[in-house]
């Protein structure tokens, strides 16, 4: 910094967001100001440290904590002072610094000797730049103190001064305006914008019209208020930042996110406050056709590759507008109509416009499904070839444009020389990509479009096959060695021009890839092959947008949500994999269809290293989720509703995958559900009542579980079956399902319950404990807020104390949430009898399910679901021996209530009730449980299955009553505590 300049570093920024609001249809409902999320991180770390130098010749420097510089100008006017800066990829700082006092402000001559103590002036800024997805406006609050250069750097250590401008700049800019002092574009001019493209010749004049629009960039027209304390502003003046006025109050304003959004500051009843206005646009545009769709469609991808999201959106729907609900006219609008729904899910994602996806995400569903299993799946050779020609020509009118751009970007000057650094090789990789796919379309058009007979199709087929496969290597070895080069350390402009291309001409690898597998369906004999491979992939990768959304989304209730909008789309992606025959890909889409919410608060309540992912948990993959089911130690059945269709998956010990599908009356299934919840919580039974419930439990047993063919499920019945069930069948008793025999599933498999599989590696996180089990338990809190005593309980719980050797109770007014929160760490089986409600849908608050517990000086001892994860639970098995513990809300991710929220807690293994238990049968049958695994020596699985198949046995035939037992579900995998050496023989009793 020169002799005389004055050099501020910035302390710990307070940051606000300025986003768009959006209506519960997806459209614009405004803009609000909101606190930094966990995945705005970026925005401190830009900030911290910040550097801030002004020179007295006007100009400034702003060096972000993360080294990114802006340079621009600053210029003192009454009061403050205004610095405005702009980096090489656009991104812009512009703030005011007031003047005032040593302590406050930036007058003053330096002339009082070194400043105080904690001396510090306000910066009050607007930063506009890159997020994670899309743009970012900011609000940044800013301590700065004054900051010493280094002696070891360019710059002479300095004697610190008290801070204020330095001398004026060389000449005053006219009131109202901003003076540029950079030689190129300084940060006072226009915000370049790219242009969209250039003007295709079938453009019509309403796409011409609609080009000149998005082309301007500037301030002028008039403005309405859409976040702070103006309403409206006119402005004449075009330059790209203008300051003063009435309305802005001597704050300032500049064009922000393209052309139809501006930023600033403007004083407010606290301060500056942060000002969003948007353009009071014009009538729309008018006189579009049918024939306009493709030009709209391009122009709307060429705004969105220029980063102008805002612009392209509009444009995107208005193409897709165009198209309509008419069938695709070939294969060839199919894929535009596909292509369009990709570029606006990218556009939803970079303006946040979440509730737009579920819709998006399901057309383009629908046209991956027409594409590859529709009827022009298989397109006769003429077709293919045209298709293959326009689309290679396009593809080449692009590649040309690129290798002009980045010829004119190599001749640029650049520091006293031509050519900023990596231009040449820019240009190289453009220019060869460009030539390479010229000579391939002149050798395309060439080919005969009227073969004579089946071979010349066939040796055409292969001459257009290898023409493609050589341009798609060209391309991908240009690619690579763009990729390979890494782009020059030369600041953030050479980094954008270096991912611009090789996006672009790995865009062109792509549309060769495609339009190879498109030629490749006129081939009957490979094209099945081809198919599947193809929609394989996409699946995934379609897929792999919730994924993002969901990373993206803070909130968990968020999340739960954004799954379940999600789910019309996993239907179509399960079903089309499961037509082409490709179970293992189906089965990896219905898991991702499923407790991703939960499997990222597992993970963050139990990962000690660092995140997967963007956030939370690890998305879900094809092979990730084969080495899971070559791994687990169990056979799992996973099930999966799509309207009428039930999908199965039965996964054998090894990983074998195989797949059963049914169409069902969903809404008998449905019915049978519902109507055994009513029957098991009716207070006495009688003989219409039992046949009822046999016969709905005989009707769900032929439906979920007598079609899985034998010798895919374990012969031991000990051996422990992974179910996860889906939708309405989170309410299935499924130990109780009955077979044509009668006989209970409990006599034939050992049932655990788990919201997904991909949850696993999450739940048997964790130490495993060591010894025998310890238990801590409360039961008969006392008073009680809600039901009636449980005596009988207390005065009989020694029966389950007795067989353990180390035990700590809790009852009466000793069981409370503050006893809960001072043994919460202690025993490796923590029990709970008492009372429990479930909320059972998302009309009431799921996470408002609770235990009751006795009251103390600080609780009134209801225990929330929402409260549990919080506890501390270091038990390896948690026993819920209350009413409905294992019910609450079914989403997409899973039950929402005590269940997930005490799994979430730390344990392995819960043991949850679906519906109201009674004392004794509830006692009874713990009581046997515990028998079973600390005396038998079982696993806990297979003690509780014991535990009801001894109850259910015990019951005379005529009055069987299966919902005495069949609400105690196992919901985990397992405690991992062992009970140590048996004290009985097991089956002593001759239990099944």
């Amino acid at each position: 910094m020169a002799a005389g300049g004055r050099s501020l570093i910035g302390r710990t920024p307070t940051i606000t967001l300025a986003e768009p609001a959006r209506a519960s249809d997806g459209g614009p409902a405004g803009w609000r100001e909101v606190a930094p999320r966990p995945r705005d991180s970026f925005l401190t770390r830009l900030f911290t440290g910040l550097e801030l130098r002004l020179r007295p010749d006007g100009s400034a420097e702003a060096q972000l904590g993360t080294g990114t510089s802006l340079a621009g100008t600053w210029r003192s006017r009454s009061g403050h002072v205004l610095v405005t800066t702009r980096s090489g990829d656009g991104s812009t700082l512009d703030g005011r610094l007031p003047a005032g006092d040593a302590r406050g402000g930036l007058d003053g001559d330096g002339s009082d000797g070194a400043p105080g103590e904690g001396a510090a002036w306000e910066f009050d800024a607007v930063y506009t730049g890159r997020g994670r997805v899309g743009g970012v406006i900011a609000h940044v609050r800013q301590r700065l103190v004054p900051h010493q250069a280094s002696s070891s750097g360019q710059e002479p250590a300095q004697e610190p001064q008290p801070w204020s401008p330095p001398s004026e700049p060389p000449s005053e800019p006219p009131p109202g305006r901003h003076s540029g002092a950079s030689p190129s574009a300084s940060p006072g001019e226009p915000e370049p914008q790219p242009e969209p493209d250039a003007v295709g010749a079938d453009e019509s004049a309403a796409v011409r019209e609609l080009r000149t629009r998005l082309s301007r960039a500037s301030l002028r027209g008039r403005w309405l208020g859409a976040l702070g304390p103006v309403e409206s502003l006119a402005v004449t003046e075009p330059e790209g930042l203008i300051e003063g006025g009435q309305a802005l109050g001597g704050g300032f304003l500049r064009l922000a996110r393209g052309p139809d959004v501006a930023v600033g500051l403007a004083p407010g009843q606290e301060g500056w406050s942060l000002v969003v206005l948007v353009r009071d646009l014009e009538a729309p545009l008018t006189g579009f056709a049918v024939e306009d769709r493709p030009a709209l469609r391009r122009l709307g991808a060429d705004l969105l590759a220029a980063g102008r999201h805002a612009q392209a959106a509009p444009v995107l729907d208005l193409a897709a507008e165009l198209y309509g609900d008419d069938p695709p006219q070939g294969a060839g609008e199919l894929i535009d109509r596909l292509v369009l729904a990709d570029a606006r899910i990218r556009c939803a994602f970079a303006e946040s416009a979440y509730t737009r996806l579920p819709g998006l995400l399901v057309t383009a569903a629908e046209s991956r499904r027409e594409l590859t299993v529709g009827p022009r799946a298989f397109n006769p050779w003429l077709d293919a070839l045209r298709f293959v020609r326009s689309s290679a020509e396009a593809l080449n009118e692009t590649l040309v444009r690129l290798a002009d751009l980045t010829g004119a970007y190599r001749r640029r000057p650049w520091r006293g020389r031509t050519g900023p650094p990596g231009a040449d090789a820019l240009h190289a990789a453009a220019e060869e990509s460009a030539a390479a796919t010229g000579s391939m379309c002149a050798a395309l058009r060439e080919i005969g479009s009227r073969p004579g007979d089946p071979e010349s199709v066939e040796t055409s087929w292969v001459h257009a096959d290898g023409l493609l496969a050589r341009g798609q290597e060209t391309l991908g070895a240009a690619a690579r060695r763009l990729a390979s080069g890494g782009p020059p350390e030369a600041g953030a402009e050479a980094a954008t021009a270096h991912e611009t291309v090789t996006i672009a001409i790995r865009d062109g690898v792509e549309t060769l890839a495609l339009l190879r597998t498109h030629l490749r369906r006129s081939d009957p004999a490979s094209a099945a092959r081809f198919v599947r491979e193809q929609a394989r992939q996409a699946s995934h990768i379609t897929a792999g947008y919730v994924e993002t959304w969901r990373a993206l989304l803070d909130d968990t209730w968020e999340k739960i949500l954004s799954t379940d909008l999600a789910l019309p789309f996993y239907e179509r992606m399960v079903t089309l994999l499961l037509d082409l025959d490709l179970p293992v890909d189906a089965l990896a889409v219905s898991e991702m269809s499923r407790a991703r919410a939960f499997a990222d608060a597992l993970h963050a309540a139990g990962a000690a290293g660092p995140s997967r992912g963007l956030a939370g948990a690890g998305p879900v993959n094809r092979a990730a989720l084969l080495d899971l089911l070559t791994s687990h130690e169990a056979a799992v059945v996973e099930y999966f509703l799509s309207g009428d269709l039930l999908a199965i998956w039965v996964c054998s010990r090894g990983g074998r995958v195989t797949s059963v599908t049914r169409r069902i009356d969903r809404a008998r299934l449905t019915e049978d559900v519902a109507e055994f919840g009513r029957l098991a919580r009716t207070p006495r039974h009688d003989a219409a009542s039992r046949t009822a419930t046999a016969g709905v439990l005989s009707r769900l047993g032929a439906v979920l579980w007598d079609v899985i063919p034998d010798g895919l499920l374990p012969a031991d019945p000990d051996e422990p079956v992974t179910v996860v069930p889906h939708a309405e069948l989170f309410r299935v008793p499924f130990s109780a399902l009955m077979d044509g025999s009668g006989s209970y599933l409990v006599e034939r498999h050992a049932i655990r319950v788990l919201p997904a599989l991909a949850l696993t590696p999450d739940v048997t996180t964790g130490p495993i404990p060591g010894g025998r089990p310890t238990l801590v338990a409360l039961v008969n809190p006392s008073p009680m807020a809600e039901g009636e005593p449980l005596d009988w309980t207390e005065r009989r719980f020694d029966v389950i104390t007795s067989m353990y050797g180390e035990h700590v109770l809790h009852t009466g007014p000793a069981a409370s949430v503050a006893t809960l929160r001072e043994v919460a760490g202690r025993g490796t089986v923590l029990y709970f009898g008492t009372h429990a409600r479930a909320v059972p849908d998302l009309r009431g608050d799921p996470l408002a399910s609770h235990l009751v517990l006795a009251p103390s000086a600080d609780h009134d001892g209801i225990l929330h679901a929402r409260d549990v994860p919080g506890l501390g639970i270091t038990a390896d098995l948690v026993i819920l021996a209350a009413c409905e513990t294992g019910a609450g809300a079914v989403t997409a991710d899973g039950v929402i209530g005590l269940s997930r929220a005490f799994l979430t807690g730390g344990p392995t293994g819960l043991i949850t009730t679906l519906y109201p238990v009674g004392e004794r049968a509830s006692l009874e049958l713990m009581a046997d449980f515990h028998e079973s695994w600390l005396l038998d020596g079982r696993e806990p699985v297979s003690a509780l299955r014991h535990a009801q198949a001894r109850a259910a046995s015990s019951q005379r035939a005529s009055a069987r009553e299966p919902h005495l037992w069949a609400a105690f579900t196992f919901f985990g995998l397992g405690s991992r505590t062992r009970p140590g050496v048996p004290i009985r023989t097991p089956n002593a009793e001759g239990t099944p």
